[in-house]
Parts: C-alpha cells; structure tokens; sequence
C-alpha cells in the first residue's frame, strides 16, 4: 500500500473515535447518573490533562524518532483506559477514567500530522487528502453512531471508542516512517526554544486568534439557531456542510495552499472569520446560514493548512512533534476553549456574541505580513 493509504486508514479509526467523543460521551455520562454539572467537570478534566499531556507526547516523540512506535502505544493505551468506561460508576471514578482517556489519546492527531508533514516534504503524498481522509471519517462516525447508540443504548459508546482505538493501534504497525532528521537544528533555529522562535510564536498567534474564534459556533450555535426556530435536521446538515467545505479545500486545495503560502492562508482565514461571524451575528435565515457555512472551510481549513505549512517549512524534523503537540494545545485546543467560557458568559440570546469572534478572527490579518517575513528569512537561511 502507498504512504497515503497506509497513514489515511490509521487516522480512519482515531477520527471515528473523535466523533463518536463529541457528540455522545456526554450522553454516556449521563446515562451513568451524572449531572450535567458533573458532566461539564468531567469533561473540562479531560481538557486540562488533554493540555498538559500533549507536549509531553511530542517530548517522546522527538527522542524516540519512531512516530510509528509512539502512536501505537498511545492508541493501545486510550483503547484501555475506554474500556474502563464500562464497569465505571460514580462521578470520583468517571473523571478518572475520562482523564486516562485524554492523556492517553492526546498523542494522535498532532503526532499523526507531524508524520503526514514529513512524508509529504519527501514528497510520498498529499497532506490536503490525507487530512481530508479523516474529516470525512468524523463526519460519518456522528451520523452513523446515531442509529448504534439509538439501538444498543448509550452503554455502546464506550466500545465504539474502544474499539475504534484499537483498531489504530494495530494498524499503527503499517504506518510509513519518514526519513531520519538531520544531526541538530537548521538555520535560525540552532539553539533557539520554540517558544522564544519568532516563526512559532508568530504562526501559535495566528491559529490561537483564528481558531480560537470559532469558539462561540462550538460551543453555542446549535443553542443559538435552535432558539430561532430551527429544526435539529436542518441544525446537523449546517454542521456537516462546515465539514464538506474542509474536506473540499483538503482535497482540491494543495495549488491554492501552493500559492498563497501561510502568510497568503491566514490572510484568507482571517477575512473570512471577520465576514462568516459577522454574517452569523446579523442572521438566522436557514438559506443564509447555509451559504455562510461553507466559510468554514476557509475560517478552519486555510488557517490549518496555514500552521501546517509554516510549521514544516520553519521548524526542523527533530523539533517537529513538539511543535505540532504545542501548537494544537496553545494555539488551538486552550484558546477555543477559552473563548466557549467567554461565549458562554456574554451570550444574550441575540446572537451579538458572533461580532466578538469576528473581531477576533480579523486581527489575524495583523500577522499575516509578520509571517511572510519570517517565511523569508527562513527560506534564505
């Protein structure tokens, strides 16, 4: 099997397992007698471990050098601490088992990104359609859980994610390993922390202000659109239309990433979140929100591409993972999650909460020239 096929299958299952968590462990929870207190507790648990796990992974991964190696233990791991689900009761054992699982499966889609990157600067396959591949694997998971869970009751999910890991797990043995790094850093990067790195910090700033934005339409836009009188249906197409625009740009968009490089795709990124939630604020009419979801692709997806792209081009191999694990825990995972508490406290039922996310996503525009310089610079080096 080509690289593209052997990393697309490995992130199949770690994506159902993402989707399968989203939307139905807290079902789950609350089938185990929680509160949806205890539930918010539950989970916002995991995030801190999620967090403080996630740079220790890439720690890992750049001594070890084996990603492959490193994967399969974190996938055989969360595929254990799942299972555990099942005889959990209680809220004390709950947040346990639910930190296990954070920890454990924080490793997979930064480290799985690290590896696509490399392979892809060898030139063994397209990121954009890797990446696809696993969009596509989150969307079916939430729309096919539906009916499992509907007929075997909520005491399935756990085994959904179980098993989903574990099939990672031992598919990690046929991942491709890319080519060993170079003996120490390159160019400006001798000697330098990544968090004193001014290409990282600069591309950490960026994701965190347009990434981060998307905080309210995570953590409030079906209470919002559902308020105004739309029905659950309509409300799950809009969200799967955000996620056919990120496959579409993944797949189709490796010429428009080629061409406007990170610099160009943040500045895209940013227009776009200024426009989508601005539009989002000012309306609820179902034809319109329809037309404004397939912003998403360029709001998510170009500011990801974007990352993805400056962190291969300026960061070196033995650096990579952690790199990748920092950025999708400063620049992604603690940023949106701190701008749901946010949206979550200001929301006033009128949807004017959107206008501060679409503040935030503009400023992004403010770096995209910082980033064309560091680009520069680096390729010169």
């Amino acid at each position: 099997m080509s690289p593209s096929v052997r990393l697309a299958a490995f992130l199949a299952p770690i994506f159902v397992a993402g989707g399968v968590n989203t939307a139905f462990l807290p079902l789950f929870l609350s089938d185990r007698g929680l509160s949806a207190a205890e539930i918010g507790e539950v989970l916002g648990l995991a995030t801190l471990c999620r967090l403080a796990a996630v740079p220790g992974w890439g720690w890992i991964a750049d001594r070890a050098g084996r990603h492959a190696t490193v994967l399969f233990w974190s996938a055989a791991l969360a595929a254990i601490a799942c299972a555990s689900y099942l005889p959990a009761h209680g809220i004390v054992v709950l947040l346990l088992v639910s930190a296990a699982q954070a920890v454990t499966a924080s490793a997979l889609t930064p480290l799985s990104d690290t590896l696509a990157l490399a392979l892809a600067g060898e030139g063994r396959l397209d990121y954009g359609r890797v990446r696809a591949s696993g969009s596509a694997a989150f969307m079916a998971a939430t729309a096919a859980a539906g009916p499992i869970v509907a007929a075997f009751g909520a005491r399935v999910v756990p085994v959904l994610l179980a098993g989903s890991y574990a099939v990672a797990a031992a598919l990690a043995a046929l991942l491709p390993q890319a080519a060993a790094p170079p003996h120490g850093p390159r160019g400006a990067m001798r000697g330098v922390r990544l968090l004193t790195y001014r290409p990282f910090l600069l591309t950490l700033g960026a994701s965190a202000l347009i990434q981060g934005a998307h905080g309210a339409y995570y953590g409030l836009a079906t209470v919002h659109w559902r308020a105004h009188g739309i029905s659950d249906t309509a409300i799950g197409l809009l969200w799967s239309e955000g996620v056919v625009a990120e496959i579409l740009l993944f797949v189709f968009g490796r010429r428009v990433a080629a061409r406007l490089g990170p610099a160009g795709l943040t500045a895209v990124a940013a227009a776009a979140s200024l426009l989508r939630w601005s539009l989002t604020a000012l309306t609820t009419d179902l034809a319109s929100l329809a037309a404004i979801q397939f912003l998403h692709g360029a709001t998510y997806g170009m500011q990801h591409l974007s990352a993805m792209l400056m962190l291969s081009r300026t960061i070196p191999p033995e650096r990579a993972a952690g790199a990748q694990t920092l950025h999708a825990s400063l620049g992604t995972a603690v940023p949106t999650g701190l701008m749901m508490w946010a949206a979550g406290a200001a929301y006033d039922g009128s949807g004017q909460v959107f206008l501060l996310m679409a503040g935030l996503g503009g400023l992004g525009l403010l770096l995209a020239p910082g980033l064309a310089t560091a680009a520069r610079r680096q390729a010169r080096s």
